[in-house]
């Protein structure tokens, strides 16, 4: 009999996943474990370490001095065009080569800002937060062409192709956790030799940096068992394990829950010596390499009975780093239920994948568990996670709340339920903390509302989110564009309807429709006028591209989503500007909330925020920022962002939803947009997140090195009033451009922020040798 303490357990959520909280599964499964004798289990969480290991200034140095070697900006020199495939590479360069010295200085700065009471300033947590994105592009520039975002993690290899996956995970140059995990996680693991490491795939974004780990890890340790489970496994999980090769990275995948399919395992890999080959066939909802013959067979074993929730143990977030989530306090989440009530939406896929089946909790066992990790762990913000909140549930979970004087604010995604969300009920749920809701809404056309199948009116959607409104609860709405079928017009009418219902609704989540293969859209596709594309050698494939009999084709879509997002921007002021940073950061804006700061006035913070930046000037006192770094560039980088802009450009990148790259799409978009021509420029970038990267013409940048030169905008001015009226009033013009732009700013208390004495801000040409050098 093998001993308790001698079978260590390690769960890990790999990268990548949103850096502002942590995640709940692994403590879920922990927690159960305990409940189950395994008291050694421990809970890493892998991406929030990489993020910050990457966000440093120590790692942003090694990645500008790697992106000297790979992709230096003089290798661009002398080019006699651009060729499509070319420019982001040269984007990449670019960007580095004059922002990689101000990152480097500044990014432990903007960590502190959005980990600390600068958090609440927005003119210092929206450059710090900027700042962290240019900073997780230069290292994305380093690993080129792979791209880290807070957002997304991907590669030049298909997510849907098990051989290029398998290829991604062995690709020194390309990804960048090899290094990462051998140079962090892979030596702890081996130091404490785990029984079993447990990995959380929640998203398609995860699965490289997943199987990378679990390759190196089954190296290492060959006696340790590797287990993967989550949301995108319980999609592609039994298409992976049948993948050849696929036995070098992983030995076990658990579908749909894991608590006792995972608990099970463990218990039966601990009655055995390590390392020895154990038949698992009646651990339910396991998928398993049977490795007793020598080989790698893989079996799929029948489902697992679920657990009853209202027995679950409280998750168990210990040893998880809260410390360095990117948030000034954490919001803890815990789900209310599993699986969704209604489970109707031909486009959905989530009542089939989570589950089994649907089931909740009870209102006293969720304010239970509330209150207890309140304690614990000293907290008050909480995301109750759930597809959507039942009728009974709006009433007697904040009832429950409310009488148990739990002192919390929370914030969950919702369904339209008018009866529920009443004005008095809507007025409960804000009395009980809740801040923040977000509704499914989806389109304004009632015939593509119907073809959904969601069960829910326009007037029924806007009484819901007024009710809400009128108690001081925010409303999101998820929205979509593409829908089969759908027009442009149709699409435009549902942009007309949110910019109506500006004021109510703060926040618009829109993406374009996709077709996976759990959805009714893909199992009927006849009665939805579609064609199903399948991609031959995609043994991974989940999502789809189709054909429409009528309405937008899929690149259609693309454009009128840039069409909406451009809309939305314009009127809703959470998304105006750079505002956009509060929506962008899962949880951010929902922190102002729970201060009770109310929507109203949180919107007109940011409205005010916006005009006072657009409104610039041509100050005489303008002078130029100390931390300005220019760069010239042999092709116009304007032209390059406006192409790789292009809806036919940005389909060559995997898509930011299914993580799949379309096929054909960088063939046609390099015969449709062709290369650039050389065009000497300059790019300009101001230290401190004070802007993004503005391109120059060499005019322009004389410009600025003028006004630098006389000390101040007035100065330069003065000394001009020989050039006539017209030029003067050019001048002005652009002066305040370029103060709207946060390379020219007035004065300020803090003296810091510009140049004591006329100078000239930092030029560079395109050689390595000097494109980093700190700055004096």
């Amino acid at each position: 009999m093998i001993r308790q303490a001698d079978f260590p357990v390690s769960l890990v959520f790999p990268p990548q996943g949103h850096f502002t909280q942590p995640y709940l599964a692994l403590p879920c499964l922990k927690a159960h474990l305990a409940s189950e004798g395994f008291g050694d289990v421990e809970l890493i969480d892998a991406s929030i370490e990489a993020y910050d290991r990457f966000l440093s200034a120590d790692y942003l140095a090694a990645a500008a001095e790697r992106v000297d070697r790979r992709l230096a900006l003089s290798s661009f020199e002398g080019r006699e065009q651009l060729a499509f495939e070319d420019l982001e590479a040269f984007r990449a360069a670019a960007e580095s080569a004059v922002s990689a010295a101000s990152l480097i200085d500044e990014v432990e700065d903007a960590k502190a800002v959005v980990r600390g009471e600068a958090f609440w300033d927005a003119d210092r947590y929206v450059p710090a937060v900027r700042t962290l994105y240019h900073g997780l592009r230069l290292v994305s520039a380093s690993w080129f062409p792979s791209q880290l975002t807070p957002h997304n993690f991907t590669m030049r290899y298909a997510n849907d192709h098990s051989d290029q996956v398998l290829a991604a995970t062995l690709d020194e140059a390309e990804n960048p956790f090899i290094e990462h995990f051998r140079a962090t996680l892979l030596p702890r693991l081996v130091a404490r030799r785990p029984r079993v490491v447990g990995l959380s795939v929640i998203y398609g974004s995860q699965l490289i940096p997943a199987l990378t780990l679990g390759r190196m890890i089954k190296q290492a340790l060959p006696d340790c068992h590797v287990t993967a489970g989550g949301g995108f496994l319980a999609y592609i999980g039994e298409k992976l394990m049948g993948a050849p090769g696929i036995g070098a990275c992983l030995d076990s995948i658990i579908f749909h829950e894991g608590e006792a399919p995972l608990a099970a395992l463990c218990h039966a890999l601990r009655e055995q010596p390590p390392g020895t080959a154990v038949d698992l066939s009646e651990i339910g909802s396991l998928l398993w390499f049977d490795r007793r013959d020598g080989a790698a067979h893989p079996v799929r074993n029948a489902p697992a009975h679920p657990i009853k929730l209202d027995e679950a143990p409280i998750p168990d977030f210990d040893g998880l780093p809260f410390e360095k989530y990117f948030s000034p306090e954490v919001v803890i989440p815990y789900d209310i239920n599993r699986g969704c009530y209604y489970g109707e939406c031909a486009f959905c896929t989530l009542p089939t994948v989570i589950g089994p089946g649907y089931r909740t909790r009870s209102a006293a066992h969720i304010v239970d568990h509330v209150l207890a990790l309140k304690e614990r762990y000293g907290v008050r913000h909480f995301n109750f996670i759930t597809d959507c909140m039942p009728p009974g549930m709006i009433a007697d979970l904040p009832t429950e709340l409310i009488e148990r004087e739990a002192d919390i604010r929370w914030w969950c995604d919702a369904r339209v339920e008018p009866k529920a969300y009443d004005r008095e009920g809507a007025e409960r749920l804000y009395e009980s903390g809740c801040r923040k809701l977000l509704f499914g809404f989806e389109t304004a056309t009632p015939r593509l509302l119907k073809m959904m199948q969601k069960g829910q009116s326009l007037k029924s959607t806007v009484q819901v989110a007024e009710n809400c409104a009128a108690a001081g609860i925010s409303v999101t709405f998820y929205a979509m564009v593409g829908f089969p079928s759908e027009t442009r017009e149709e699409a435009r009418a549902t942009l007309d309807f949110l910019r109506q219902h500006a004021g109510t609704v703060r926040e618009v989540s829109l993406q374009t429709f996709h077709i996976d293969e759990v959805a009714l859209t893909y199992r009927d596709p006849e009665r939805f006028g579609i064609r199903i594309l399948d991609e031959p050698g995609a043994d991974l494939q989940l999502y789809h591209d189709y054909e429409s009999e009528s309405g937008m084709t899929q690149n259609e879509a693309a454009e009128m989503f840039d069409e909406m997002m451009s809309g939305l921007r314009a009127s809703l002021p959470l998304f105006s500007g750079d505002n956009i940073f509060w929506f962008m950061q899962k949880s951010h804006y929902f922190l102002h909330l729970a201060r009770d700061v109310k929507p109203d006035a949180f919107e007109r913070a940011c409205a005010e925020r916006t005009a006072r930046r657009a409104a610039g000037s041509a100050d005489p006192s303008l002078r130029v920022v100390d931390s300005l770094e220019l760069v010239e560039l042999p092709f116009r980088y304007g032209e390059v962002i406006e192409t790789l802009g292009h809806p036919l450009a940005r389909a060559v990148r995997p898509d930011f939803l299914t993580g799949r790259f379309v096929a054909g799409a960088r063939d046609e978009a390099a015969a449709v947009l062709g290369s650039i021509a050389p065009r000497p420029s300059v790019l300009a970038y101001a230290g401190g997140g004070a802007t993004e990267f503005v391109g120059l013409t060499a005019d322009g940048a004389r410009v600025l090195e003028a006004i630098a030169e006389a000390g101040d905008y007035g100065a330069l001015r003065a000394s001009l009033q020989d050039q006539g009226e017209a030029a003067l009033a050019k001048l002005d013009a652009f002066a305040t451009e370029l103060n709207r732009l946060g390379l020219l700013r007035v004065p300020t208390a803090d003296p810091s922020e510009l140049s004591p004495a006329p100078g000239t801000p930092r030029r560079s040409s395109a050689t390595p040798s000097n494109a980093h050098s700190p700055r004096p």
